[in-house]
């Protein structure tokens, strides 16, 4: 009995010592920091400011409170515009009338949209040697964007006596009414591509034959491989579209309204 105690004990010792022990488990290494960045460039093209022609002869001197009739029957603009007119004029000290029995009438001779030529515009030189920017210069290097051209002219008459007071006449383009170039932005973002891959090779090695295996060697951790990816281009100032550039109209007109009306003489 003893003698077959002892053959059991010897077994159970010889079978720990042929045990190989276990290499520690390996741990997910911790994640890189993604970075997020945003990166803007520019479009230019040459730019014409409003052209203003005006003249006032002195026959008839304007003066504040002096009424004033609007004569639209030539053309047709909306009533934002006429009110516009109307509170331009008011301001200038002039009283607007709806009767035509008034001390001047100002006739409305032309308000036109007219749609020209598309504008080009050019990439600006980028102040960053990023590789996403290079390859948008070779691929887009110009943009070519809607334009029209809004055009005001008005004359003013004095009634009594039918003679011409103030003429004046201007013109502007969408492009030059903006005075700005077109503004892109574009957001780079770092992403891991082989997450998984890392994910996995974690699993493998914590298994007990490959802990086995590597107790006495080390392996090499995969690294994580990062890729930065690029969202396409988002415009965030400027009008370029046909629809964009109709929508700018109304503020054009508004403006030409106000330089032409600035131009008037009221004493």
């Amino acid at each position: 009995m003893r003698v077959i105690i002892g053959s059991i004990a010897l077994t159970g010792l010889a079978g720990c010592m042929l045990t190989q022990p276990l290499a520690p488990k390996l741990s997910l290494p911790p994640k890189p920091l993604l970075q997020k960045s945003i990166f803007q460039i520019s479009y230019s093209s040459e730019l014409d400011s409003a052209r203003i022609k005006s003249v006032q002869l002195p026959a008839h001197a304007v003066k504040k409170r002096d009424s004033v009739f609007i004569d639209t029957s030539k053309v047709t603009i909306t009533d934002q515009l006429h009110n516009k007119l109307i509170n331009i004029l008011s301001k200038k000290g002039l009283i607007v009338d709806n009767s035509e029995n008034t001390d001047y009438r100002l006739v409305i001779q032309q308000a036109d949209l007219t749609y020209g030529k598309d504008k080009v515009y050019v990439l600006n030189k980028p102040s960053s040697e990023h590789a996403y920017i290079a390859k948008i210069s070779q691929t887009m290097p110009t943009k070519q964007c809607s334009n029209i051209t809004a055009s005001l002219s008005m004359r003013l008459t004095h009634n009594q006596s039918s003679d011409v007071v103030w003429f004046a006449k201007s013109s502007v383009d969408s492009a030059g009414f903006q005075g700005i170039p077109m503004q892109y932005t574009f957001t780079e973002t770092q992403r891991i591509t082989n997450e998984q891959a890392v994910l996995n090779f974690i699993t493998e090695q914590n298994t007990d034959e490959a802990r086995q295996a590597r107790y006495h060697t080390s392996v090499d951790m995969p690294a994580y491989s990062i890729k930065s990816v690029q969202t396409p281009l988002v415009k965030v100032a400027g009008a370029c579209t046909q629809e964009e550039v109709s929508a700018l109209t109304p503020k054009m007109m508004f403006k030409l309204t106000e330089g032409l009306i600035d131009k008037l003489n009221v004493q």
